[in-house]
């Protein structure tokens, strides 16, 4: 017999699978939920929490793919729930965004069930699922699709989390398609042929139109790989300037020679700065 010594942290997760927290003329919307967990806690104890958006270019998305990596953030003590939101094949813009405040009304009635602090609610994404994660916390802000407009009740978003996010949707337009694409992502969610040709629309869907100097913005923590083939770095660093030209709170990290997803945003390194975010 061997004996080993092994460094390991207490923290683990609770997984709530297929929570269904919107039924939209039919159309159930689901959320994968995870809370931190260990052997021994506080029964009173709360946790922030985190809705994540997996990115899928605004179409069905994947919901469990990525719960080994979604797992991580909640073994750092936040509770994190997947958000599975109308695709742009079966509702337009801005559906995803009504779905997502959805989502953040159903944690709140039920923040005891989760352990949940529903004062310190932050949304999130990747990809695609950035771009619904900025527009909302923007579009709150500037009282746009707020909650009473969809029959719910008001809430507080404490901060967004943005991963590779396509915040300008006329930029998305300018860049092309990957070869496996065969009409702009972005163009569907809008339910337009073309971009470029409805720019006014594609300005409303984009996030500076929602970044003004009399309007307070919850704060924001931007990740872009700086090798990103999808969706150009430059959409970050363009959101970045123009939240710091406006004095915006914004915090930018660059992830060296990373493409547009993978374990870089689940990193030991990212981790802690998504959690000092959100415990800040």
């Amino acid at each position: 017999m061997k004996k080993i010594s092994v460094t390991y942290d207490e923290t683990e997760w609770l997984y709530a699978p297929d929570e269904i927290y919107s039924n939209v003329d039919g159309l159930q919307r689901k959320l994968q939920i995870f809370v931190p967990y260990r052997g021994e806690w506080e029964e009173e104890i709360r946790y922030p929490v985190v809705l994540y958006i997996p990115g899928a270019a605004w179409h069905r998305q994947e919901m469990y793919n990525d719960i080994p990596k979604i797992s991580k953030l909640a073994e750092c003590g936040i509770v994190v729930a997947m958000v599975q939101h109308r695709e742009s094949d079966i509702a337009l813009f801005p559906a995803p965004i009504e779905d997502l405040h959805r989502a953040a009304n159903y944690l709140i009635e039920n923040a005891d069930k989760f352990h949940i602090d529903p004062l310190q609610l932050f949304v999130a994404g990747h990809s695609a699922g950035a771009h619904i994660a900025l527009m909302t916390a923007f579009s709150k802000a500037n009282g746009l699709w707020v909650p009473e407009m969809v029959g719910m009740k008001d809430y507080k978003i404490s901060g967004v989390i943005a991963q590779a996010a396509p915040s300008d949707l006329i930029l998305c337009q300018k860049e092309g398609l990957p070869p496996w694409m065969k009409k702009e992502p972005s163009a569907e969610l809008l339910g337009v042929e073309y971009i470029d040709e409805n720019s006014e629309i594609a300005k409303k869907a984009s996030c500076a139109a929602y970044v003004k100097d009399e309007v307070v913005l919850p704060p924001v923590l931007l990740l872009h790989g700086d090798k990103d083939g999808v969706v150009s770095v430059e959409h970050s660093r363009k959101l970045y300037k123009l939240l710091k030209d406006k004095k915006k709170n914004v915090v930018y990290y660059e992830l060296e020679d990373v493409n547009h997803s993978g374990n870089a945003f689940w990193s030991k390194e990212v981790l802690k700065i998504m959690r000092d975010f959100c415990y800040d």
